[in-house]
């Protein structure tokens, strides 16, 4: 009887979950609304993607590609906030969560190419407080591999008020902290340390001593016209697209999700985790997901998840990485660096939570495409995707703001909208000159 009464409750749970789910769906019935640009060969692109806004499907959201720094695909449509009728527009930007990560990886890599940095060279040889409690092994590209062991400061935590404005106590956290793991012996997402690592090493050695938000604006958004901001400044708050979630608790669907069920099941039975321990690096942001809807909170700059943009802005940036890290005569990054991003160091490494299997380079994300090709880049919470595909010199992004329940993988929607265009960039090769 007992695994019946289990049974039963959770089939329950999931028609409570779809309920749920349904009325987040339906808070607002809009006419729908989307604009963008398409070149005449990819409007099978921008009929699907306009199908999905009509549907409901797509509730707020912008997808885009780009090839060797130029736009193919560039749509938006839906709503930047339902409650006041505000349509997503062509200058709306959304949170677009641990796609940040891409980012300030590439932050790092600028530094590494300007030889200000080593992947190599052990992280003390930046920074000597670094070396205590076991830390003095453990390299650069350890920490951008997710492999340094590094995830949860010790089980300490800090406030994002605090990382605004008391880096002084946050690095010393940082620096205190011994690894959850031996270092180089696993790999383990650093949902949040990841980039407070990086902007730790960016201020230690970029000659302005900037911060890694600062850094990467100057020195790689706007001298490349991308549109991307590591925490939003005040006076660009008008144009943020609105962050709905659905509760909380809706996340028991994923027991019902043959590819999800093992890692919803860890979260529910190993609260005291590693991966539990490094979601909760930030105090608040778990429990109270709403405060990233406030302008205060927004403007922080933490590397890892408070990132805003549109889709053709990641777009572009990984269409310039997967074209050598050059568009014209203008160099982002040497083309040997621009190349090494997407050659994965952790696949021979044991998985912390076999259920999520992710494979790292220096701090990008590794996988393919659904024609097998390489890709590299970074996906993030609610289903933003942001890519580089090198073999034919793409940058792929999707951005949203509504977070649906089973936001471990790309949405299906997303997952069309690829293939699709990828059917008519077939067709296309070798006629669209660049």
């Amino acid at each position: 009887m007992g695994a019946v009464s289990v049974l039963l409750k959770l089939a329950a749970a999931a028609v409570v979950v779809s309920i749920g789910v349904r009325v987040f769906l339906s808070r607002k019935q809009l006419p729908p609304a989307t604009e963008g640009f398409f070149l005449p060969q990819y409007r099978p692109v921008a009929e699907l993607f306009r199908k999905f806004v009509v549907d409901g499907t797509e509730r707020g959201g912008s997808f885009a590609v780009y090839h060797k720094g130029e736009p193919l695909v560039d749509l938006w449509g839906g709503y930047a906030d339902p409650d006041s009728q505000r349509p997503w527009r062509e200058d709306t930007v959304t949170m677009v969560w641990s796609c940040t990560k891409g980012a300030s990886a590439l932050a790092i890599a600028v530094l590494v190419d300007r030889g200000l940095l080593d992947y190599k060279a052990e992280v003390w040889k930046y920074w000597p407080e670094f070396a205590q409690n076991s830390k003095s092994n453990i390299t650069v590209e350890m920490v951008m591999s997710h492999s340094a062991g590094l995830l949860s400061l010790g089980g300490q935590s800090i406030t994002l008020e605090e990382y605004k404005n008391d880096w002084k106590k946050v690095e010393q956290l940082m620096a205190a902290a011994p690894p959850d793991f031996p270092p180089g012996r696993r790999v383990a997402y650093h949902a949040f340390t990841l980039a407070m690592y990086a902007d730790a090493l960016v201020r230690r050695v970029d000659p302005q001593h900037r911060n890694l938000s600062r850094f990467f604006q100057e020195e790689i958004a706007i001298p490349f016209g991308i549109d991307f901001h590591i925490g939003l400044p005040l006076h660009q708050y008008y144009r943020s697209a609105r962050q709905f979630f659905v509760p909380g608790w809706s996340s028991l669907a994923l027991l019902f999700d043959s590819e999800h069920r093992a890692f919803a099941w860890l979260m529910m039975t190993q609260p005291d985790g590693l991966f539990s321990k490094a979601v909760k690096v930030i105090r608040r942001l778990q429990p109270e997901m709403e405060i990233v809807n406030d302008p205060i909170y927004m403007e922080i700059g933490m590397g890892s998840i408070f990132g805003f943009a549109a889709a053709r802005a990641p777009a572009k940036m990984y269409s310039i990485l997967a074209n050598g890290g050059k568009i014209g005569d203008k160099k982002l990054l040497s083309k040997p660096l621009a190349d090494s991003l997407s050659v994965p160091l952790t696949q021979s490494l044991p998985q912390e939570i076999e259920a999520l299997n992710l494979v790292f380079s220096r701090g990008f994300q590794v996988n393919k495409n659904h024609r097998g090709d390489l890709m590299f880049g970074h996906d993030g919470y609610g289903g933003q995707q942001s890519r580089a595909d090198p073999k034919n010199n793409l940058g792929i992004a999707y951005t949203t703001n509504f977070h649906w329940a089973k936001n471990l993988r790309p949405v299906d929607h997303y997952l069309e909208l690829e293939r699709v265009f990828y059917e008519c960039f077939d067709e296309d090769k070798g006629k669209t000159v660049r």
